[in-house]
């Protein structure tokens, strides 16, 4: 009958990766934003230990070999040490930055690591007390690898582990014999059952941009005595992106927005209590449009006020931006206005409505600069051009109608 056991399977620590789109962070907040990519790789460890796992995955990209500076190879090496205290093994595939075949000669790995390069794929068993738990089926990132024909599996294998970094063909993966795939090179986690195999990405432990949003961790992967798999995703970061869609009345006054802004910032925070939360705020209005909700005073001061609010602690809430959807259509009346807002309105309309009426950015240019050097930045079309003049219709708008009453 086969073995239980149960195994960590992580990627991606990027532990020489930092954090982006943080220009405005607070000083109490930057020492554990810092800290956050290590704390979260810590993790990973952590619950191995505290599992009492057979053996941990790493799919790759762990630090920048050539990059990465002597406090993430020294983390590293000693995490590898406490699960060697452990007789935790360690099988470490190569990612796009971090061949292991790299790793200084200097300093050796302890023995419990085990290490797979680009230049072949390798197969070991793992036994627990001379008896067999698993095989894996190893090879480090190439960029040349699209299949997977090079992963060669034996129906009569222990439990096949396939083991790489990059993104392969998930409807192939299922075609072979293998039980799981530990994928890495995937910065949100994915876990796809193909009900005789898993396809896993786990992610980075700690997300670093605005675009890696939700919760990032790694997997605990359990197997029965019958070799039935159970996945379980397991929350590392301490730090998360979480941005908000807020929808509200184009009528809505200043106290309203704080208002509403309130109730979504302590759910958010009863929530997630012991992280520090990234957000991006987006309003939504609808209704007849209102220009005072999207002058530029008025967001930066609720930007502000959100900070002063809910960012002060660093289990909370640090408010990155706030912005206001622009409206779907501007009031029909101004257009037909004898005033400097009507005039703007129909010049920006013919421009809207014919994209052959060139913007003649250049000549807005200093003379120091020559216009042929940045004629094919300036040349706008399609969905940019269609940004650029949105925007800046609503800034002549702000503008004409700062003093304007709306009913």
């Amino acid at each position: 009958m086969p073995e239980e056991f149960k195994f960590v399977h992580a990627a991606d620590f990027h532990l020489d990766d930092q954090m982006e789109g943080l220009a405005e962070l607070p000083a109490h907040l930057k020492q554990s934003i810092a800290n956050a990519p290590y704390a979260a790789a810590r993790g990973v460890f952590d619950l191995a230990i505290s599992e009492a796992v057979d053996f941990v995955l790493l799919s790759g990209d762990l630090l920048d070999l050539e990059q990465a500076g002597c406090r993430a190879s020294a983390f590293l090496l000693s995490q590898f040490e406490r699960l060697a205290e452990k007789n935790i093994r360690v099988y470490w595939c190569g990612g796009e930055v971090d061949y292991p075949d790299r790793w200084p000669t200097a300093v050796e790995l302890p023995k419990n690591v085990q290490t797979f390069s680009a230049a072949a794929v390798d197969e070991l068993v793992v036994e627990r007390r001379g008896k067999p738990l698993a095989t894996i089926i190893a090879s480090g990132f190439d960029h040349r690898r699209r299949g997977i024909g090079e992963f060669i599996v034996e129906a009569a294998a222990p439990f096949p582990i396939v083991m790489t970094h990059g993104q392969l063909d998930s409807v192939v993966l299922a075609a072979k014999h293998v039980r799981y795939w530990a994928l890495g090179g995937q910065h949100k986690p994915a876990l796809v059952d193909r009900s005789t195999s898993w396809v896993a990405y786990p992610g980075t432990p700690q997300a670093r941009r605005p675009e890696e949003t939700g919760a990032h961790g790694c997997h605990l992967v359990r197997v029965d005595g019958t070799g039935t798999v159970r996945t379980q995703f397991i929350e590392l970061d301490s730090v998360r992106w979480m941005p908000q869609k807020l929808a509200l009345a184009e009528s809505s006054t200043p106290d309203q927005i704080r208002e509403l802004l309130t109730d979504r910032a302590l759910k958010l925070i009863s929530e997630h209590p012991e992280q520090t939360l990234l957000v991006t705020w987006q309003l939504s209005p609808a209704g007849e449009f209102n220009p005072q909700l999207r002058q530029h005073r008025l967001q930066q001061e609720t930007l502000k006020w959100l900070r002063d609010e809910f960012g002060r602690s660093e289990q909370g809430i640090w408010s990155i931006s706030l912005q206001t959807d622009p409206p779907a259509a501007l009031p029909a009346s101004w257009y037909e206005e004898d005033t400097i807002l009507g005039d703007y309105l129909r010049a920006l309309g013919r421009y809207q409505g014919d994209e052959s009426i060139g913007l003649a950015l250049h000549d807005y240019l200093p003379r120091s600069v020559q216009p042929d050097a940045v004629a094919e930045v300036l040349r706008l079309q399609g969905e940019e051009r269609t940004r650029v003049l949105s925007a800046a219709g609503l800034m002549g708008v702000e503008y004409l109608t700062a003093n304007r009453d709306v009913a």
